[in-house]
């Protein structure tokens, strides 16, 4: 079993940065690529960011991540990133969504999870078309239905679950029920932080959307009932306008407990032992890659000790008794 592959999502304003530079530093700290988000309002286009960065660097994996085929027709993404395959063989990686925050942000409306699932598999057709060894194709999946119907259409999930334990595990369960050669791959928020006043900051830019995932599927997230209408102010107060920014979280009557749950269950804050112990329970469930989040506040100027970290926890630990000793203390 190999070390995943771990991807910084540079999640920034076209305006911020440069991609190329920015791509450098991520790859000196440590990280294998880098994504690219997509939303026409904030971010720039993320298939020809990446082809720059491809060029440029000697990343081993860029792409969209996420790029929404609510937005973008399958057929289009599959050209785009076919194409994108063909400048740079065994070096991209598609990850796609419905792509909600960009659509309301547009005001277009959601696909169902029929209508998604068909322009899932249209994309895997059409890619196998044109591009059949291109890298890792996947599809953001947050809830069982779209994790296993991602699975059965697309072979690839990013499972965008938080990080309970327990969780991840039945996420896993869930895409490999649907497609049992799927690729898994991890959405991870994560930061190496000093205090709960940094947590709290690297919070801020994703709280909203995070609750958001709560609130559509709380028995999923084994959320007490008391407590969905307290999570579901934070989501509904989320900005996507500004999200990644501290901006984001709009205007709400503080609720301390209910910003400590979500962070709880979906980002790893702390030093760098507590976040690689609280992935050690993982690191056998065959994850192939991990996508940090890249609006987690402070990711990049911890970036170094971030990826150290999250390298450390999910490393396999199968055939290594000490390893799996260590594991069982956690």
């Amino acid at each position: 079993m190999r070390d995943p592959k771990i991807l910084l999502n540079l999640a920034r304003p076209r305006e911020s940065h440069d991609p190329v530079d920015t791509a450098k530093r991520a790859l000196r700290d440590g990280v294998d690529g880098v994504g690219f988000a997509d939303s026409p309002r904030l971010f720039p286009d993320p298939v020809l960011t990446a082809a720059r960065v491809l060029g440029a660097t000697d990343a081993a994996l860029s792409g969209p991540c996420v790029i929404g085929l609510g937005l973008h027709h399958p057929s289009v993404v599959a050209q785009s990133c076919a194409t994108l395959a063909e400048q740079f063989p065994g070096r991209t990686l598609t990850a796609v969504a419905r792509g909600e925050s960009s659509l309301r942000n547009e005001g277009v409306p959601v696909p169902s999870l029929r209508e998604y699932r068909g322009q899932l598999e249209s994309l895997r057709a059409r890619l196998g078309e044109l591009a059949p060894a291109s890298g890792p194709v996947l599809g953001a999946g947050s809830g069982p239905r779209t994790i296993a119907a991602t699975a059965h259409a697309l072979g690839g999930v990013l499972l965008d679950v938080g990080v309970s334990t327990s969780v991840v595990e039945r996420a896993v369960e869930t895409a490999r029920a649907a497609a049992s050669d799927v690729r898994c791959w991890l959405f991870l928020r994560a930061v190496v932080t000093s205090d709960d006043d940094q947590a709290q900051r690297a919070a801020a830019p994703i709280l909203g959307s995070c609750a958001m995932r709560l609130v559509q599927s709380p028995d999923w997230y084994q959320l007490n009932p008391q407590t969905v209408p307290r999570v579901a102010v934070v989501a509904t107060a989320h900005d996507y306008r500004k999200h990644g920014t501290a901006g984001a979280a709009g205007e709400r009557e503080p609720d301390p407990a209910a910003d400590a749950l979500i962070r709880d269950r979906f980002l790893l804050t702390g030093a760098a032992s507590d976040i690689e112990a609280r992935l050690r329970p993982l690191a056998d469930l065959g994850i192939e890659g991990v996508v940090l989040a890249g609006a987690t506040g402070g990711i990049e100027a911890n970036l170094a000790v971030t990826v150290a970290a999250v390298r450390a926890g999910l490393a396999p630990t199968r055939g290594d008794p000490a390893a799996n000793t260590g594991r069982r203390r956690a």
